[in-house]
């Protein structure tokens, strides 16, 4: 059996009538689900606990209660495997609305229960999709042991981002740091890819399995994306000069926990992660705005304008590498690119 917590907001103000609709489906469903717990409306939340078997509570929260429109923001705070007991055995869905609840006690849970919500959310905020992915699946992220997988790895930075470190005020810098990290984690999420980090300007992310296809598609976004908000940027908008190079490699990583009881990682580590990182920054010496290596090429089961750059011996590898970008992409003038930011930089206002 299992028990499953979870959070989330209403997507429109709720009525006392709906609620009483909400409670009534569970009455009719629950019972030949053998699903039981309990459902709190405090504020603009809810918050609920389902136990019964564990692919019918699975099934329930999947197919019926991420996609219902009635609420959003839905959060999994907490999951429970091997129950052998269950704490409501009573009640089929019993819901309680601490809105019309005026007395002390009541008062007091719906602080504690919000601040619980709310900081929940906000960690959830800073942690990578596959750690929140464990956590939904009653699994610890401590007690994973390390493993070795075959990925793609992608690694993305800004082009030129000393020279704006240099310049910009703090919030038009963190700004252009976000809408890059905003714009890969959108496209790698759409490719079933992962982020495992940002590091510092730069993105790190991997997309699992034998090809590389959707970590090739993921790129083509991001740099489309960038490029239309280069274009619909203002004169005088920093973004107008954001640039980025993007590299992949793939072949096999080491992922697991690093680091000591007082912080830790969940990362991947291994010479396809570094080789990400290295392609990505020769960039600036090919002009090109994506590098890849040969076994990105050979992993490939779509049709692609893969282009040769020749041979180039990487810092770290025993022997020179081909490596490629892809031809429908047009070539990226890097001199005139820092040349754009040197006289952007220029005429941005001095920070006192």
């Amino acid at each position: 059996m299992k028990q499953m917590y979870y959070a989330s907001r209403f997507a429109r103000p709720l009525s006392k009538a709906d609620l009483q609709e909400i409670q009534d489906s569970a009455h009719r469903n629950n019972d030949k689900w053998e699903i039981t717990g309990f459902l709190v409306s405090l504020g603009n939340t809810f918050f609920q606990v389902l136990e019964g078997p564990a692919a019918t509570v699975d099934r329930l929260y999947y197919e019926r209660i991420v996609p219902d429109e009635r609420h959003e923001d839905v959060l999994c705070l907490k999951t429970e495997l091997d129950v052998q007991e269950r704490m409501f055995p009573g009640w089929k869905m019993k819901v309680f609305n601490l809105n019309e609840a005026t007395e002390s006690l009541p008062f007091a849970f719906r602080q504690i229960l919000t601040s619980l919500v709310e900081s929940h959310r906000a960690i959830a905020e800073y942690t990578q999709p596959s750690i929140l992915k464990m956590l939904e699946q009653g699994i610890s992220p401590t007690s994973v042991r390390p493993r070795r997988e075959c990925v793609t790895v992608l690694y993305s930075d800004i082009i030129g981002f000393s020279r704006f470190a240099e310049h910009l005020a703090p919030r038009d810098l963190i700004g252009l740091v976000n809408s890059h990290a905003e714009v890969c984690s959108t496209h790698i999420a759409a490719n079933n890819g992962q982020v495992n980090k940002l590091t510092g300007d730069g993105v790190l992310a991997y997309f699992p399995g034998l090809t590389s296809d959707d970590a090739l598609e993921a790129s083509l976004a991001i740099l489309a994306e960038m490029a239309r908000r280069r274009t619909t940027a203002g004169e005088t908008s920093p973004h107008r000069y954001l640039y980025v190079g993007v590299g992949l490699a793939h072949g096999l990583v080491f992922e697991g926990n690093v680091g000591s009881p007082l912080k830790r990682d969940f990362t991947i580590l291994g010479n396809t992660v570094n080789l990400a990182a290295r392609i990505e920054s020769l960039t600036r010496d090919l002009n090109v705005r994506l590098n890849i290596d040969e076994s990105v090429v050979l992993s490939a089961k779509r049709e692609h304008p893969f282009k040769s750059l020749g041979k180039h011996q990487l810092k770290g590898q025993s022997k020179a590498l081909e490596l490629y970008t892809l031809g429908s992409l047009s070539s990226l003038d890097i001199g005139e690119v820092y040349q754009s930011i040197e006289d952007f930089v220029a005429r941005y206002p001095e920070q006192g």
